[in-house]
């Protein structure tokens, strides 16, 4: 981010002292400083990015993929959804189309979990559903829980990287995505 006089001035003007020390607004940013320390220091950390100090390639990986297998459990309900309406399922239709936002809403959670980590993100390839297999709603339910299980096994593989990379917050982050699941699977099975 380059800062211009403007930006630079009012980031100057906006510093004052406080008992504890002093206070900096550098863009967005509020840093509190010991005393003595210059105000050029604020800016250069406020560029600097904040990678997790413990993030293996893997999780950074695994946390990428993840965001990809939430859209396209969004998209799977989603073509469930219109499936169902063409063949007068009206209630089945609703259900999926509100388990297809709720999946959406899983992945733009976990980008900006990413985004406030610092975690680079690389949009990948949704893949789109094949519904020409569904032959019946029972066919359609078995994949709906298909999907779900592997998205299970997804969220353990990912969280397992997180403990063995001592990630407290992908850890902590990930914690009600395990019980999600659970109640995911068995409301699929009934």
């Amino acid at each position: 981010m380059n800062m211009n006089v403007a930006t630079l001035l009012l980031t100057t003007l906006a510093c004052w002292s406080l008992p504890s020390g002093t206070l900096a607004f550098a863009g967005q940013r509020v840093v509190v400083l010991p005393r003595r320390q210059p105000l050029r220091t604020v800016m250069s950390a406020t560029r600097m990015p904040v990678v997790p100090r413990a993030a293996s390639p893997e999780l950074l990986s695994l946390f990428n993929a993840q965001v990809t297998r939430e859209l396209e459990a969004s998209q799977l309900y989603l073509a469930a959804s219109i499936w169902c309406e063409n063949r007068d399922f009206g209630g089945m239709a609703v259900y999926m189309r509100s388990e297809s936002n709720e999946e959406r809403q899983h992945a733009l959670h976990m980008i900006d979990f990413a985004n406030k980590r610092n975690i680079p993100l690389e949009l990948e390839t949704v893949v789109a559903p094949n519904v020409a297999t569904w032959l019946s709603p029972e066919e359609l339910w078995q994949d709906l829980l298909y999907a779900e299980q592997q998205n299970t096994q997804n969220l353990l593989a990912l969280a397992d990287e997180a403990a063995q990379c001592q990630d407290h917050a992908v850890s902590t982050f990930l914690m009600p995505y395990h019980m999600e699941q659970v109640n995911a699977e068995d409301s699929l099975r009934t």
